[in-house]
């Protein structure tokens, strides 16, 4: 199980000490939740965050994008050490032509769905993804409470991943501790991203609980 700690909840006066302690523990990933309050009510990380966190990791990040114009912005994230957009479907931007356009530039990117969005919606998008994330709370907040409806989209996403033999990850995010993982991790989850969890609750103790799973 990879495990990403989300460094939303981290504490930013002892940010690099603290990504040692993930990267120690076995994190296998770091997820930037970006959001510019407009397309979530939170206002939290820019570029400049980003590229401060990539010299304290050699680790894959993964820039969670929740910001009404990543075709504006994406470059500059790009540029600041993100491996990986993570893009919601939900986004205000036209999807499908913009995955292109990544696709063109050869970035790496992912595909976001909120609570309320169908999964079927975002099958055509699978095949050129490096990761379908699976929101299991409504994106703006770390602290919420896990919505078990969710574990259905990873069911759903796991069998026609494995049906069609393509190699996106299936990654989980919101609410996500030691009990709703192992829920996750069962129903065919390969990432699973924490934040208060982790960073609330002992680094190394959290991240290897929930590599265990």
């Amino acid at each position: 199980m990879e495990i990403s700690p989300s460094i939303i909840s981290s504490d930013l006066l002892d940010l690099g000490s603290q990504i040692r302690e993930c990267q120690n523990a076995g994190a296998g990933s770091f997820h930037l939740d970006i959001m510019d309050g407009h397309f979530v009510d939170n206002i939290t990380m820019g570029p400049d965050m980003v590229s401060a966190i990539r010299k304290g990791t050699d680790l894959r990040l993964d820039g969670h994008l929740m910001i009404e114009r990543p075709d504006k912005y994406y470059k500059s994230f790009i540029d600041a050490g993100c491996d990986v957009l993570l893009i919601h479907y939900e986004t205000p931007i036209e999807v499908g032509n913009f995955l292109k356009k990544l696709d063109n530039e050869n970035i790496k990117y992912g595909i976001v769905i909120n609570p309320d969005t169908d999964i079927k919606k975002i099958y055509r998008f699978i095949p050129n993804c490096e990761i379908v994330l699976v929101m299991s709370v409504y994106p703006g907040f770390s602290g919420q409470k896990f919505i078990e409806k969710s574990l259905e989209k990873v069911r759903a996403l796991r069998k026609y991943i494995d049906d069609n033999n393509y190699s996106t990850k299936i990654e989980i995010d919101g609410g996500i501790n030691d009990e709703t993982g192992k829920l996750a991790a069962e129903a065919g989850a390969d990432i699973l991203v924490s934040a208060s969890y982790i960073f609330k609750n002992g680094i190394a103790r959290s991240i290897k609980k929930l590599k265990s799973l």
